[in-house]
């Protein structure tokens, strides 16, 4: 039987960060913040896309929610994995809410299509909001009735 090896990987960004001549950690999260609101138009557009795949699926009967599970799941990551760096932090909230009760169904067999359907329809709701406190307050209220179904975030 062979040996167990452990290799030491380099971190090279720690060599540039305590070399004299290198970047400070500041102004390395300043220039990604700068990058990030560049692309924020760009990932508005990008969620609002992905809301519409969503929305079709908020009055299709069951059976499409429950075959459609791939279909939805996808958008919805997708949303809840860029929507707050645009400032959307209801969208991508709602979105979160979706991906934690398709993988309810997956992990633990809980299956509400009533409640995926209302998840659906918020986030609709939120992303033509332009007011953040009420969409926050929707996300808590969809945060709690998940948990009263059993949903774990």
């Amino acid at each position: 039987m062979s040996q167990a090896r452990v290799y030491a990987v380099r971190n090279r960004i720690s060599e540039a960060l305590f070399s004299k001549d290198g970047p400070t950690v500041e102004s390395l999260v300043s220039d990604a913040d700068a990058r990030v609101a560049l692309l924020s138009a760009s990932i508005e557009a990008f969620v609002a896309g992905e809301v519409a795949v969503l929305a079709a699926f908020a009055e299709q009967p069951e059976e499409a929610l429950l075959s459609g599970c791939q279909a939805i799941g996808e958008p919805a990551m997708n949303i809840a994995e860029v929507a707050e760096a645009a400032g959307m932090d209801a969208v991508g909230g709602v979105a979160r809410g979706i991906c934690v009760m398709l993988d309810g169904l997956v992990s633990r067999g809980i299956w509400r299509t009533d409640a995926l359907r209302l998840h659906l329809r918020a986030l609709t709701l939120v992303h033509g909001q332009s007011s953040q406190p009420a969409g926050l307050k929707i996300v808590e209220e969809l945060r709690s009735l998940r948990s009263s179904l059993g949903f774990t975030d």
